[in-house]
């Protein structure tokens, strides 16, 4: 029986500690609950938060909507454009985006990511 998942509290489908990816500057440790894992594999959705530190992700692996929780951080484009996102900010990346993550101290985001097949 398929059942409305909330994203915030309830049961988690994985939990990962790791490094972010590429990092460049601090300690961008990162934490994701995944509260929502497709069985394809397609769609996953949960919270994810990082510490303070720069991150690069040459090329986002799915479409991500994002709602930041807490904290902020600047979203550097690959041209060098930056889009600073805080508390109570909604936004989407597109996959295949090149990013830099700049986290000041702390930031935590619900997500829901699709892959989008090419």
């Amino acid at each position: 029986m398929l059942k409305v998942v909330p994203l915030v509290e309830g049961s988690v489908a994985e939990a990962v500690e790791a490094v972010a990816p590429n990092p460049l500057s601090g300690n961008p440790v990162t934490h994701v609950w995944r509260r929502f894992v497709h069985p394809q594999g397609t769609v996953n959705a949960g919270v994810w938060e990082c510490a303070g530190g720069s991150f690069e992700i040459a090329s986002h692996p799915s479409c991500e909507m994002c709602a930041i929780l807490e904290g902020e951080a600047v979203i550097e484009h690959g041209d060098g454009s930056r889009l600073t996102v805080r508390a109570g900010d909604c936004f989407v990346i597109p996959q295949g985006t090149h990013t830099i993550w700049h986290v000041p101290s702390y930031v935590k985001k619900t997500f829901i990511c699709c892959v989008v097949p090419e």
